[in-house]
Formats: structure tokens, C-alpha cells, sequence
């Protein structure tokens, strides 16, 4: 890493915790009181973007794009509702209170920067003690375009007064690094395979390889204060 890392933004799902249980059947209920039919592997195909992004592509494959545009708000307060209810069955990914504790007292910045919404993101970080850590949190809701757009990671730098060059971004998924590339933001990639997986798992690692950017396992976290601190 060319430049002293000083700012460390992390993805949300997949990336600090496991929400497969609450993000999943959260969907797959709320989709179902309105007919729409998947499987957790159909979301897993299409996961990434928020909420709105996922709901929205099953309504319009069921009704087309006009009924699912007036529906799709409906749908995703229902969503909301239903995944904040799961929150108790949000895992902490091993490790990862004591990577915010290390990198915290060395005096980096800390933020995340997900396309959860940002009531089930407040809740998720409060159940599991970790919120105090962080020095800004956005949200699907505080953005108007989704990754791998970096709109996000945009706003997260200019709201902590840092640099690009001097941050990194962590995630699991192919949007968080294109989002990162995309902006010339450093990145770690969390192999985690919550949601990403199959030939779209392999087809990350190896796009992470290609750009030079260090690959982690769901229980290696804690090696990313070995690596910002390089």
C-alpha cells in the first residue's frame, strides 16, 4: 500500500456480521405475503445493492415493472419491519470486536458504508455493543445511487475529512470492490461465502488477485489490523 492507511471502512453484512438468517427470511417472508415466490439461493444470485434493488427485481419478474414500482415501497417497509424483529439472529463474525478495539486504540477512523437500511444498521451495531467504535455510519438511505456506484464511499470520506489514498474499504462482494476500484480506494476482501458464493465466489477471489488486493477468511478478520498497518 503505496500510502499510510489511516481510515478503514467496512461493509456490513457478510463483512462484520452474519445476517443471512434476519436478511433472507426477512425477504423471502415479506415477498411471500404479496405471492412472490424464492429460494434463498434465488436471492443469493441477485444479493447486493439494498433492499430495494433486491425486492424490486423479484416484483417486476412476477408483475413487470409498472405494478412493481407501486408496490415496491410497500414491500420494502415490510421488509424493514420484519428484518429488525430477526435482529437477535445477527452473528458478530469471530474476531471482529477485537479488530474495532485494536484499530480503534492505534487511532484509526472507523466507519461502514452498506446498502442496509440505516434503522436495521443502528439496530445491528447497538445489539451487538460495537456502534460506540465507529466514527460515521451511511446507509442505502443516505445515498442516491447504490454500489458498485462509490457514491458511498464518497460521502463516508468527505464526512470523516480524509483522503481516498489513505483509506481502506473492506467487504465481501463484488460491489464493494468495484465500488473500490472504481474510486481508487485500497480494499480487503472478507471471503466469508455467506453470500457470495459458487462460481461468483471464485470469480471474486480472483478478481481480488488481479488488482493486488489481500483476501481474508470469515475467521482470519482480526489478520486486517496486520494488514492496514503495512
Amino acid at each position: 500500500m503505496p500510502n499510510k492507511i489511516d481510515t478503514v471502512i467496512f461493509d456490513l453484512d457478510g463483512t462484520l456480521v452474519d445476517s443471512q438468517p434476519a436478511a433472507l427470511g426477512a425477504t423471502i417472508e415479506a415477498l411471500s405475503r404479496y405471492d412472490v415466490w424464492v429460494t434463498a439461493e434465488d436471492l443469493r444470485e441477485v444479493f447486493g445493492g439494498g433492499a430495494r434493488r433486491l425486492l424490486g427485481h423479484f416484483l417486476e419478474r412476477d408483475f413487470g415493472k409498472g405494478p412493481a414500482d407501486e408496490m415496491l415501497e410497500e414491500v420494502v417497509k415490510l421488509r424493514s419491519s420484519l428484518q429488525l424483529d430477526l435482529t437477535g439472529e445477527v452473528v458478530l463474525l469471530a474476531g471482529v470486536k477485537d479488530l474495532l478495539s485494536s484499530l480503534k486504540e492505534r487511532g484509526f477512523k472507523l466507519a461502514v458504508a452498506t446498502m442496509s437500511s440505516r434503522v436495521v444498521v443502528n439496530s445491528v451495531l447497538e445489539h451487538h455493543g460495537v456502534q460506540a467504535y465507529f466514527d460515521a455510519t451511511f446507509s442505502v438511505d443516505d445515498v442516491s445511487r447504490i454500489k458498485p456506484d462509490p457514491e458511498i464511499l464518497t460521502k463516508t470520506i468527505e464526512r470523516l475529512g480524509r483522503q481516498v489514498d489513505c483509506a481502506i474499504y473492506v467487504g465481501d462482494s463484488s460491489h464493494d470492490l468495484e465500488a473500490a476500484v472504481d474510486l481508487g480506494m485500497a480494499f480487503v476482501l472478507v471471503d466469508s461465502g455467506l453470500y457470495v458464493r459458487g462460481e461468483a465466489r471464485e470469480k471474486l477471489c480472483t478478481a481480488a488477485q488481479q488488482n493486488g488486493f489481500p483476501i481474508v477468511g470469515i475467521d482470519d478478520v482480526s489478520k486486517i489490523a496486520n494488514i492496514v498497518r503495512e
